[in-house]
């Protein structure tokens, strides 16, 4: 295994010294000035959107954050591995020594792993889960749907049958997956009076296993250091100050873990992740798994509108009037009405997109019921619907990315409209994987439609989102219309 390898490089007389500052960090020492420069910089990149800050316009910032601290020589923990690449890549004739205190960060208890929740669990569930049970620090790519929660399951389960851990603290985005996640847990055979949900109408903070967002746990972090183990589930969703602050308070987690479907293009985004929880240990992507026939093909649907209607304004502005076209709304119509079963449309605004393509879309579909979910949707309306979406098929359900694109688990939905496409690599993989998994009802894949807008500012979001699900495997089809032609999906 690389992190054997990695982490084996003990030698007399090193070059490099590298042992554990806090229980965040290690740190670096050599007595060559130019490696130490050239170390930082590698951990050095453009903070997004940097040419906005007022501090860079006035010329008092370049633009850049290293998460390599200089005044202490210190690293992220997360970013060890990466950090021993760059130097035996850049300076191959150095010799390195980690202290056993660093080694002993990345070293779980070898005890025999028993597989008895009477669920089936599949080869490459259970690779994640003894790497998980191996490492104690990490993080696991994997397709959504391919059974995080289970993966979550088997390790708590494991580690307290085996009283290495005692209280688990686990950490998802959105209180609506707090509900579901519940539910999983106990699906998988964790007991039900175990689990405690902590959010603003509920404080089970007493409970073996606790479930969780970020921004619960932020008013809390007095509460932290009661946890041994932290897995933090949709782990491309947590910020680098979130994650920081939370294990800097959970001083006796030994066991933290990630699980995500999509990590982060940017090397800044990358390393604030990776550098409080742990390199990536496992990877499992949706072509490899789809190819295995553990979750739903994939077929995207591209549709390039080319628009007679000359568009002006500001990005907002252009935005808004796109959206809005009669003949665009005549495109998502008809998918709909060619869809065979429930379909989902992902919308980013509240009033002037979904409000607006409820309303539109109500007055045509008498036969379907078309409902809108945004953030204001109370928690428990939220999970009716998703739990309706299993049982009816005349279903239009329009939803926010930030309420349904991450996480929320309804394996029967085949047919998703991306209404409201965005450039972001997370959010369009993440709004994908709502329709991944396994079902009955779709043997055949399930069925994106993504739309194009051959205007200013959007025509390069499409050619973004195609290289995207060009790279995760997916089977792509496009088509060219043009405003005012007839269209049929």
């Amino acid at each position: 295994m690389e992190h054997e390898k990695l982490l084996g490089v003990n030698k007399i007389m090193p070059d490099v010294v590298i042992s554990k500052y806090d229980s965040l960090e290690v740190l670096f020492e050599c007595d060559d000035f130019n490696f130490m420069r050239k170390l930082k910089d590698h951990f050095t990149d453009y903070k997004e959107g940097f040419m906005f800050a007022p501090k860079y316009k006035a010329g008092l910032w370049d633009g850049k954050i290293s998460v390599f601290n200089w005044k202490h020589k210190t690293l992220p923990y997360g970013l060890l591995l990466e950090a021993i690449r760059f130097i035996k890549k850049e300076f191959p004739n150095f010799t390195i020594s980690i202290t056993p205190d660093v080694t002993r960060m990345f070293k779980g208890e070898e005890i025999p792993f028993v597989y008895d929740l009477n669920i089936n669990v599949r080869e490459y569930q259970k690779d994640c889960i003894e790497s998980c049970l191996k490492y104690s620090k990490g993080i696991i790519v994997s397709s959504t749907a391919s059974g995080k929660s289970l993966l979550i399951s088997y390790i708590i389960k494991h580690l307290f049958d085996n009283n290495i851990c005692k209280k688990s603290l686990i950490i998802v985005p959105t209180i609506q997956l707090v509900s579901q996640f519940y539910s999983n847990l106990i699906e998988y055979g964790l007991t039900q009076y175990t689990i405690g949900r902590v959010w603003s109408k509920s404080k089970e903070w007493d409970s073996s296993i606790v479930i969780s967002t970020w921004q619960s746990l932020s008013k809390h972090h007095e509460m932290l250091s009661k946890f041994d183990c932290i897995l933090c589930d949709e782990t491309h969703q947590a910020r680098a100050h979130e994650i920081k602050d939370i294990l800097k308070h959970a001083t006796r987690a030994t066991y933290r873990l990630g699980f995500t479907g999509t990590m982060p293009i940017s090397n800044l985004d990358n390393w604030n992740i990776k550098g409080y929880l742990g390199p990536i240990i496992k990877e499992y992507g949706p072509g490899q798994l789809s190819d295995l026939g553990f979750i739903s093909k994939c077929n995207v649907n591209i549709y390039n509108i080319e628009y007679k209607t000359k568009f002006e304004g500001t990005y907002t502005e252009i935005q808004d009037s796109v959206f809005k076209n009669p003949y665009r709304l005549e495109v998502i119509k008809n998918i709909i009405d060619k869809a065979d079963s429930n379909i989902m449309l992902l919308v980013g605004k509240v009033e002037k997109e979904g409000e607006m393509l409820k309303e539109y879309l109500s007055k045509i579909f008498t036969n379907k019921e078309v409902v809108f979910i945004w953030g204001g949707v109370p928690n428990n309306e939220r999970e009716y619907w998703r739990k309706e979406m299993e049982n009816r098929t005349n279903i239009v359900l329009i939803a926010t990315y930030q309420v349904f694109s991450t996480g929320v688990n309804i394996p029967s939905l085949k047919h998703l409209i991306l209404a409201a496409p965005y450039k972001s690599k997370i959010r369009t993989l993440q709004s994908v994987g709502r329709t991944l998994r396994l079902h009955a009802n779709k043997p055949e894949g399930s069925y994106v439609y993504d739309i194009v807008d051959k205007t200013k500012y959007f025509n390069d979001y499409g050619e973004k989102r195609i290289r995207y699900y060009s790279s995760e495997g997916f089977n792509i089809i496009e088509t060219e219309i043009i405003e005012g032609q007839p269209f049929i999906s």
